[in-house]
């Protein structure tokens, strides 16, 4: 008996706190202000181009931290301060803004960084028959697919995009 009171107590005390037994909570709808913010902070830059931000940031004496490319509480503390000093929208996440404000050409995160089939040296090709490269998460140089270097991290980006990026072509793959 004693068993199967404990064993009731510890069921309805995880059923209490999981939250599933509190009857229907109506929350309110988010106003179009929050909904702009949500939206802002959906977009995601990938981490060359944090990591770029963040040295800027350092060189201007806003600590970071270790530019690494990771968004962490540091690069957020310093992004805030940094957009309160210059009159922008005080979010603490890469955006738009920023950039323009750094001189950075950021490279949005792509849905799907997984590896494609095939190895030929364009992925995909624009209207104006551009070559696709890859860029890593912290590297400086870009890649033809199938490169060894791309095993971790791999974005699709036009060639002339990453020249103008600052980004060098790798000597291993030479796109």
């Amino acid at each position: 008996m004693q068993k199967f009171r404990l064993f009731f107590v510890r069921l309805l005390l995880t059923v209490l706190l999981s939250g599933s037994f509190v009857p229907y909570l109506s929350l309110p709808a988010p106003d179009a202000a929050q909904q702009t913010v949500t939206a802002q902070a959906s977009t995601r830059y990938n981490k060359a181009t944090v990591k770029k931000v963040q040295t800027k940031l350092n060189r201007k004496g806003y600590d970071c931290g270790t530019p690494d490319g990771i968004r962490g509480s540091k690069t957020s503390d310093a992004i805030r301060e940094y957009q309160k000093d210059h009159d922008l929208k005080v979010t603490g996440t890469v955006n738009a803004s920023l950039l323009k404000s750094l001189n950075i050409k950021g490279v949005k995160e792509t849905a799907s960084a997984g590896s494609s089939s095939g190895s030929g040296t364009s992925a995909g090709a624009s209207s104006t028959n551009e070559l696709t490269v890859y860029v890593t998460d912290t590297g400086s140089k870009y890649h033809r697919n199938g490169c060894r270097y791309l095993s971790r991290s791999k974005h699709a980006i036009e060639r002339s995009t990453a020249l103008s990026l600052g980004y060098d072509a790798c000597s291993v793959c030479r796109p």
